[in-house]
């Protein structure tokens, strides 16, 4: 099965965590803290019923990314 393309625009990102909507894959931070202190896979990983299948290698990276430049993520360092 071929992988689903990963973009920006999939992600939701809140005060300390960002979800990754089409998965519901959650990478949550301590408050002020730029790394993840929690991931839940959510259906990463796994084919979903529309037929899409995101892999962890490709979402993660993104995912953290968005996390330590949330506007908190640099506040308490």
């Amino acid at each position: 099965m071929a992988r689903t393309r990963v973009n920006k625009d999939q992600f939701q990102v809140d005060e300390n965590e960002v979800i990754h909507t089409p998965t519901n894959a959650r990478w949550t931070a301590h408050p002020g803290r730029p790394e993840a202190a929690i991931y839940s896979p959510g259906m990463l990983g796994s084919v979903l019923p529309n037929g899409d299948d995101y892999w962890r290698e490709d979402v993660e990276p993104i995912a953290l990314k968005l996390l330590a430049e949330r506007p908190m993520a640099s506040e308490q360092q």
